[in-house]
């Protein structure tokens, strides 16, 4: 069988009229279209309270945290900074049990530019709540204005782990975010940087954890490196039992 994987889902409270000015549960597509080109079960799971975790977590054979609003500082003892975009408090709470519910458990998690954040933070990580903070910062990492799908700045891959199986030494990835590690979580190992240094990518000791600061969603039509990051979740999905 199919393993069964939740993407945790966003929600939108403004009115739609084409949705009857209705608020909405939602995931872009490429998210489920990626989960299902690399043979999972792809599953939305919409923002419910922490009561749902644990049956949440005994019930699906991984789970996909995906990009979205800005992580709430107040998880990290910050105050906002000025540069802070939209946040989401209720996906905040609801993200970070989770994880902490998933790992416990030897769930397997991909994580996904605002997936890859929210991890860090619920491990104890922090961030740069916008790259201007960030005193290296030379790599132009919003490509707005230019397709999703495009590579548009090269990273380093860390030896002996899952990306570099990927990837090999170096490659080249998509970039859409302000914000970003700044003190890595106790227990996360980085496996690849981009040249200004910003962390880009992570595992966790067991390694049943890969959360990237790319889309690979917005790629896996046309580059295979992308597809190859969904099926190591279908993979470990598929093993951890």
């Amino acid at each position: 069988m199919k393993p069964l994987i939740g993407i945790i889902g966003n929600s939108f409270d403004n009115p739609i009229v084409e949705h009857a000015n209705l608020p909405i549960n939602y995931t872009p597509k490429g998210y489920t279209n990626a989960v299902h080109a690399a043979g999972g079960l792809p599953i939305i799971i919409p923002l419910v309270n922490e009561d749902n975790i644990t049956e949440i977590v005994a019930r699906f054979d991984g789970l996909v945290f995906a990009g979205g609003q800005d992580v709430s500082p107040i998880f990290y003892g910050q105050e906002p900074h000025p540069k802070l975009g939209s946040l989401n408090y209720q996906r905040d709470l609801v993200e970070i049990a989770l994880i902490k519910a998933a790992l416990a458990k030897g769930l397997p998690i991909l994580g996904i530019c605002r997936g890859l954040q929210v991890i860090n933070v619920a491990l104890g990580g922090s961030l740069y709540q916008d790259l201007s903070e960030y005193p290296n910062w030379s790599v132009k990492h919003q490509q707005f204005g230019t397709a999703w799908a495009m590579p548009t700045h090269s990273i380093k891959v860390e030896p002996a782990n899952p990306l570099h199986d990927i990837f090999g030494d170096t490659g080249l990835v998509n970039s859409l975010h302000h914000q970003a590690i700044k003190d890595l979580a106790p227990g996360l190992q980085a496996l690849a940087t981009s040249a200004d240094g910003l962390v880009e990518a992570v595992t966790n000791k067991q390694q049943n954890l890969l959360a990237v600061q790319w889309h690979p969603e917005a790629q896996f039509e046309d580059f295979p490196e992308a597809l190859a990051i969904f099926a190591w979740l279908i993979q470990a999905s598929q093993a951890k039992d």
